[in-house]
């Protein structure tokens, strides 16, 4: 499911900007970015969006800067920078070369110059700030989550009443078809042995062997039983592993309608069956955003 929120706020001697944002995955990765990601603020923005959300990929942008001087630690490796200068020189003696290089050119040169942050560790205020800021800009992530989620839910039971609908035209079909198919079968044996004296008893059991197996009711029930338990997935509360059981619910459906499809020679049928599998791929492309 798709999300987006942001927020910069300033307290104490901080300055901290956060995001996140989501895209649909059908499981959980979360990504953490940005200048401000240590062990410990990892594991401050851990703890708040622990078991609030169960699928997605999320990104975590946290970017910290620290506006007291003090604690910074300016560090210039003047060895490094006399030898690289040392080199330049012999250079441009020996090739005869102009050779103009920035202080800006000089100091990208890895390993010259470093700003270290000598404290990455929390104090309770700062600490406090940080987990009320992180917690203001989820809830508004959760939130924009939330929007997409109505929209799915109404995609879903749109689906799911289409698909209710198709399968009690196909049960209803199927009843007419198998009575039809008995009737057929019996004279068609009737017909093949009319010369051979046989008890009738045994035609007409022939003809219900032959009948049973286009008998789609056994597929038309698990159907039916998995239509009200999605049903049930999109219309609870219950968040954790929802949208991994829809999924596979989805799936299980969707073979279904393939055994009807071999086992039936019906023209109504099969065109019930091509509406209900048209619902079931939406259905299979919304429940990767559902939680």
């Amino acid at each position: 499911m798709t999300g987006f929120a942001q927020g910069r706020f300033e307290f104490n001697n901080m300055s901290l900007h956060i995001l996140f944002r989501s895209w649909n995955h059908r499981f959980l990765d979360i990504v953490y970015r940005g200048t401000g990601i240590t062990p410990e603020s990892e594991k401050l923005i851990k703890e708040i969006i622990k078991n609030r959300v169960f699928r997605g990929k999320i990104e975590i942008v946290f970017d910290l800067f620290q506006t007291d001087q003090s604690k910074y630690n300016i560090q210039l490796n003047n060895r490094l920078l006399t030898d690289v200068l040392d080199e330049l020189l012999y250079f441009k003696r020996k090739y005869k070369e102009r050779i103009a290089l920035s202080m800006d050119a000089l100091l990208k040169i890895p390993m010259i110059f470093r700003l270290d942050y000598v404290d990455d560790h929390f104090d309770e205020r700062d600490a406090a700030d940080i987990g009320r800021s992180v917690e203001k800009v989820f809830g508004e992530f959760l939130a924009s989550r939330e929007e997409e989620g109505k929209a799915i839910l109404k995609d879903l039971q749109g689906s799911i009443k289409n698909i209710e609908a198709s399968l009690k035209l196909i049960k209803k079909e199927s009843e007419q078809l198998e009575k039809s198919i008995f009737v057929k079968y019996k004279e068609k044996i009737s017909r093949y042995v009319e010369e051979i004296e046989i008890d009738e008893r045994r035609i007409a059991q022939e003809a219900a062997i032959l009948a049973e197996k286009s008998c789609i009711n056994e597929e038309i029930h698990r159907l039916e039983t998995h239509t009200r338990r999605l049903k049930e997935l999109v219309n609870g509360t219950k968040m954790e592993s929802r949208g991994r059981e829809a999924d596979f619910l989805a799936q299980e459906m969707l073979r279904e309608t393939h055994t009807i499809a071999s086992k039936s020679g019906s023209m109504d049928i099969h065109e019930q069956v091509m509406e209900v599998r048209r619902e079931i791929e939406k259905i299979k492309q919304q429940v990767q955003n559902v939680e």
